[in-house]
């Protein structure tokens, strides 16, 4: 199965390409809360995946939904999130 996931982040991250939140990441390791509707979810896999290819240090934060996730997202609780596009497309700046 393959899901398309988007990258979406507060406003308060100051990065608009993901060069630059790679380097904001390492710059703050473990500032960055990822949230994902649940463990082992693909949304958690592939942040953790994004960490690993980055060398990132960023903290998983797991939520009941992908609503909730929102939520705290556009709260900035958390900060990144790997969303599904169909679900995250309205949240997301064009």
């Amino acid at each position: 199965m393959s899901q398309p996931l988007i990258v979406l982040v507060n406003p308060s991250v100051p990065a608009k390409t993901i060069p630059e939140l790679v380097a904001y990441a390492k710059a703050n390791p473990g500032k960055i809360n990822v949230g994902s509707p649940g463990n082992g979810t693909p949304n958690h896999v592939a942040g953790e995946l994004f960490k690993i290819m980055s060398g990132v240090d960023m903290a998983h934060v797991p939520y009941s939904s992908s609503p909730a996730v929102l939520a705290d997202l556009l709260d900035g609780r958390a900060q990144l999130y790997f969303g599904a596009i169909a679900s995250s497309i309205e949240y997301s700046e064009r």
